[in-house]
């Protein structure tokens, strides 16, 4: 379905195996991940007093998935309008036979960790297709040939626990494909995608006449939005339910939430509220409250007029708390956590409002993360990931190279991404919306056409093509918008402005699709991407100007414009519900 290529940080594991009985195998072992540096935002801290027999590590080991193409196959098949498979979303258990790995790779893992000499305090578990070893530090470097270190963020009281460099094995290979917390910082790239966000000193003011009803030059509500994207007089939803992911400690506050809705709600349900389930050990207290967090509830939930809302608190930052466990960075479990869920209580739709540095991110991780939503639009999920408040890249440089830098998950090709717009007389691409061509992941099926018209018709891009990878995953897939968002926090109007924006406004809409078919006694869309770029292409209003850019004046000319059709500033343009409530009502 994709292709990986290396991140130029990452030395990857290369020494063949063959597969031989495991009383016979051989573990000496090599390096799988290397890191010439830690990550930008991060330095080694040299003070730092690390108490190897006392501090332990929770280390994740996966074994690799069988028949992944297969199953990406039947996933992609699932999703696309006119296929026989379309829509048969899959229960929990039915992945989990197709992608099972082999018993020899536990067997080989197990095998391994019985010559190993581990401290009599360590715990091993196996449950699917991971086994876990909790144990101290030291013993966890002579396991992995590693050497753990404190690094900080400079300004900050942030610490990770983690290693350049780790080995395994040569006998795992093809049976062990991720061994984290390692080399993945976590931390500074899992971040939101709010760019900016300011208190509204003045609620009643408004400095620009309203072209569209309730959008002002300062102001966006949910009003206004009802209006510049045509679901104003959608019908009220009851049924299905739309998710909303949360991170780093960000709260969603329902007494807020019912702020919101008084004064901004466009539809007449003002006694909604949302259910707060934790995960991963998170919490749901009632301040104080997250900007992001609070954005994401109150614009999703308000979109989605009575659709029930769950918001997943989800706990953990990568990080290394004192002398007390290192924990692994929250992403991968939050996604398993998802997966995991019974039908009844997986949600329709779920909102994603943050990102990492796609170069940042080990392989490996990356590959794991990206395989997992795929497997979550299998079971029916349709998931919205902003794009990013950065446009081509902040700095622009990997390696040393002048290179656009793209975002992670926004570059996976089973996600659907949202980048950002601005303005409504008309809209136009709003500058800092993340957009790109993913160094990770090569370019799906459904969007050949529409990008390979793009980057044959386009000529606004011809003076920066050897700054992308004109063959990877292109981004965004769509856009909505995403400057002067009015939110209620701490029981103040605040104004944000960012992609973080973005996700949440198409994540309600497109709840009102699902729920609507569910109505209907239809299936929900799932995952989106094969009926976006097919049937439902001309139900967005094609966005044709303005331009994203970045890379601080590094490189001449950064950016890509929004033009005629499909594009990498804008994708497809912003939802028209009327126009996409017919497509939707229409597929099987």
């Amino acid at each position: 379905m994709y292709i990986l290529r290396l991140l130029s940080a990452v030395t990857v594991l290369a020494t063949a195996s063959v597969a031989r009985p495991t009383s016979h195998v051989d573990f000496d072992k090599v390096v799988v991940e290397k890191l010439e540096a830690a990550p930008v935002g991060w330095v080694k801290d040299s003070s730092a007093k690390l108490d190897k027999d006392s501090t332990s590590i929770t280390l994740k080991v996966h074994l690799v998935n069988q028949d992944m193409d297969k199953f990406h196959d039947l996933a992609m098949n699932i999703a696309t309008p006119g296929h026989p498979q379309y829509g048969n979303h899959l229960d929990h258990e039915t992945i989990l036979a197709m992608i099972a790995p082999k018993q020899e790779s536990s067997d080989l893992v197990m095998e391994w960790l019985k010559k190993e000499s581990l401290s009599p305090k360590t715990k091993i578990t196996t449950k699917g297709d991971y086994i876990t070893i909790q144990a101290n530090v030291k013993t966890i470097e002579s396991l992995l040939d590693a050497e753990y270190s404190v690094f900080v963020r400079p300004g900050t009281n942030e610490k990770t626990l983690r290693t350049l460099e780790y080995s395994l094995p040569s006998s795992l290979k093809g049976h062990v494909d991720m061994v984290q917390p390692t080399t993945f910082f976590g931390l500074k790239q899992l971040r939101s995608t709010i760019s900016e966000h300011h208190q509204i000193q003045d609620e009643v003011h408004v400095d620009a006449v309203q072209a569209v009803t309730g959008c002002t030059g300062t102001r966006i509500t949910p009003t206004c939005l009802a209006n510049l994207y045509n679901f104003a007089s959608a019908k009220v939803q009851t049924v299905g339910l739309l998710g909303i992911a949360g991170f780093l400690e960000e709260y969603a506050i329902k007494a807020d939430f019912t702020t919101f809705l008084n004064s901004y709600a466009f539809f007449a349900n003002k006694a909604k509220t949302f259910t707060c389930t934790v995960v991963n050990g998170g919490s749901c207290p009632s301040s104080p409250p997250g900007i992001e967090a609070n954005l994401d509830v109150q614009y999703a939930g308000s979109i989605s007029t009575s659709v029930p809302n769950t918001y997943y608190s989800t706990a953990g930052r990568g990080q290394w708390i004192g002398s007390g466990t290192n924990t692994n960075e929250p992403y991968l479990e939050f996604l398993n956590y998802m997966l995991a869920l019974p039908a009844a209580s997986l949600p329709n739709t779920l909102s994603i409002s943050y990102g990492d540095d796609e170069a940042t991110v080990p392989l490996a991780y990356a590959t794991n993360a990206c395989n997992l939503f795929s497997q979550l639009g299998a079971r029916g999920v349709s998931i919205l990931v902003s794009s990013g408040d950065s446009g081509v890249g902040s700095t622009c440089t990997v390696a040393g190279k002048a290179q656009f830098t793209t975002a992670f998950p926004a570059g996976c090709p089973w996600v659907t991404t949202v980048g950002g717009t601005t303005g409504n007389s008309p809209e136009s691409a709003w500058s800092s919306g993340g957009g790109g061509f993913s160094e990770v992941f090569g370019r799906p099926s459904y969007q050949d056409g529409a990008v390979s018209n793009w980057l044959t018709t386009d000529t606004t891009h011809t003076a920066v093509t050897k700054y992308f990878n004109a063959s990877g995953r292109a981004y965004p897939d769509i856009s909505a918008q995403a400057t002067n968002f009015v939110i209620i926090a701490g029981g103040s109007a605040q104004s944000v402005s960012g992609t973080s924006c973005s996700a949440p406004t198409t994540a309600g809409i497109i709840q009102l699709l699902n729920s609507g078919r569910i109505a209907a006694g239809k299936k929900g869309l799932g995952f989106l991407n094969p009926w976006l770029y097919s049937t439902a292409s001309t139900g967005f209003t094609d966005i044709k100007s303005g331009k994203i850019s970045g890379c601080s004046g590094q490189i001449s000319g950064a950016g890509f414009s929004a033009v005629t059709g499909w594009d990498p500033a804008t994708g497809w343009g912003t939802p028209n519900y009327g126009s996409l409530l017919t497509f939707a009502t229409s597929t099987a």
